[in-house]
């Protein structure tokens, strides 16, 4: 069957058709169309190199030291207090006391510090007070060094406050005032600073000072320690028994003070 030939399209169905086709035709070029490139600088490559960079930056940061500025203008007042009756030189108890404590510090180690203001307190309440205890400091010089030994200097400091019967206030304010070991932070003027709010005497501390008679006999001890088989601080020994390193459980302090005040006689008589 012959298909009989369709008439032409008036000029309106032609332009009917075009626009009818158009949008199609739009639709389909936007689908190809690519996105816009995102700038290199946001590419996630680059978004995580830098928030890497960031994180490097903030802990080199948060890791540098300053330079040491202690001079002592803002030392703590450590709240132990004593009475003329149970310090004498480095000793704190009646020269009677049943039990005796000897402690091997280095006014530079840490757990020292955590022992004397964490412990002592209590010790000095319950047991030196009472006339129990008396405490037997043994400063060496164990973790310094270099041209200025802040140990071997820190030592010095406390004896030669010794010698004026104001041992124990310099030792506190050291050990409450604890710096960074060998870093600078036990300077002269802070030294200084510790010496006047202990109150001693500032001519003749001085005088110590200027003289390496103190750190002879610190560096001595420190031998002396030494050939005991004293390895550590803080090392202590009660009633002369085998010394014990590091920091002392409390509880078991307590009790092996007791044990060892029961099984002396006479009984301890308190500090008036």
């Amino acid at each position: 069957m012959t298909q009989e030939p369709q008439p032409p399209l008036t000029r309106r169905e032609r332009r009917s058709l075009e626009r009818r086709d158009r949008p199609i035709r739009d639709r389909s070029r936007a689908s190809t169309r690519r996105p816009p490139k995102r700038p290199a600088w946001q590419s996630p490559f680059a978004l995580v190199s830098a928030a890497a960079l960031v994180v490097a930056v903030a802990i080199i940061v948060l890791n540098q030291k300053p330079a040491p500025t202690n001079t002592g203008g803002e030392l703590f007042t450590p709240p132990i207090a004593y009475s003329p009756e149970i310090v004498d030189g480095d000793s704190m108890g009646l020269p009677g006391a049943p039990v005796v404590m000897e402690v091997w510090s280095d006014y530079q180690c840490p757990v020292c510090g955590r022992l004397v203001k964490d412990q002592y307190q209590t010790l000095k309440t319950r047991f030196v007070d009472t006339g129990v205890l008396r405490i037997q400091a043994r400063d060496i010089a164990f973790l310094g060094g270099g041209d200025r030994d802040e140990s071997l200097e820190l030592a010095a400091g406390a004896m030669c406050a010794e010698r004026q019967n104001r041992y124990w206030t310099f030792h506190d304010f050291i050990f409450w005032n604890q710096g960074g070991e060998n870093v600078g932070d036990y300077s002269e003027s802070y030294l200084v600073a510790v010496a006047n709010r202990s109150g001693v005497n500032r001519t003749d501390w001085d005088a110590c000072m200027a003289s390496d008679e103190v750190r002879g006999e610190i560096q001595s001890a420190t031998q002396q320690a030494l050939g005991a088989g004293i390895r550590a601080t803080p090392t202590i020994s009660l009633n002369g028994e085998t010394p014990v390193s590091g920091l002392p459980d409390a509880n078991q302090l307590i009790a092996r003070i007791q044990a060892l005040a029961a099984a002396a006689s006479p009984a301890p008589t308190a500090v008036p």
